[in-house]
């Protein structure tokens, strides 16, 4: 009997603390990035990145930005730097897991482009690295936080925040992939010019 009504009050609790941070979200925020999206040339690349289940955020993420644009007549061409396990495993053996993104943009990426980086922290220094990878190469940059948004929040162009707790993983990751819906439904309804 104790556990159910553990577990009512711990759903309960992740319940109230997801609807406060939903109170908070920038709509206008995320409008804009979808429209920076949008407005990339056909010649651009965007790039997604991020740790753990921020990883799988990212994956997921480019699946529905790539695949949410061919009906258009200019799809928007996305890729997770988190799916070549090849890629990232010789790059962490190599040299060291915090160049695993970065060593990728070295590879692909050109002025122009975008990287989306999704953390929950902020402070991944894999993600920070290829933050700062990406502004030598003339990429922009977008990142998705949680918690203060730590280091990333502020060394990003662009920052949609979810402003929770420290350590609130699920209430950040549940709210990084509803914005990456919301960017693929904005890409399915808005012209591209």
């Amino acid at each position: 009997m104790n556990s159910r009504i553990t577990a009512v009050k711990i759903i309960t609790s992740y319940i109230e603390e997801f609807s406060e941070v939903l109170k908070k979200l920038r709509v206008d925020e995320i409008s804009e990035v979808a429209k920076i999206i949008i407005s990339l040339g056909q010649e651009n690349l965007v790039f997604i990145a991020g740790n753990g289940g921020s990883a799988t955020t990212a994956a997921h993420m480019a699946t529905d930005i790539g695949v949410g644009s061919l009906r258009r007549g200019k799809p928007i061409k996305a890729i997770s730097l988190m799916d070549n396990v090849g890629v990232l495993t010789a790059t962490a053996n190599d040299l060291s897991y915090d160049d695993v993104i970065s060593e990728q943009l070295k590879l692909l990426a050109k002025t122009g482009d975008l990287l989306i980086l999704i953390s929950a922290s902020g402070n991944s220094k894999n993600l920070l690295k290829a933050c700062e990878a990406a502004k030598i190469l003339g990429v922009k940059t977008l990142s998705l936080t949680g918690f203060n948004g730590g280091v990333l929040r502020n060394l990003t162009d662009w920052n949609i925040h979810i402003e929770t707790q420290v350590g609130s993983y699920g209430i950040v990751e549940d709210f990084h992939s509803m914005v990456s819906h919301m960017i693929t439904e904005c890409i399915r309804s808005l012209d591209r010019k």
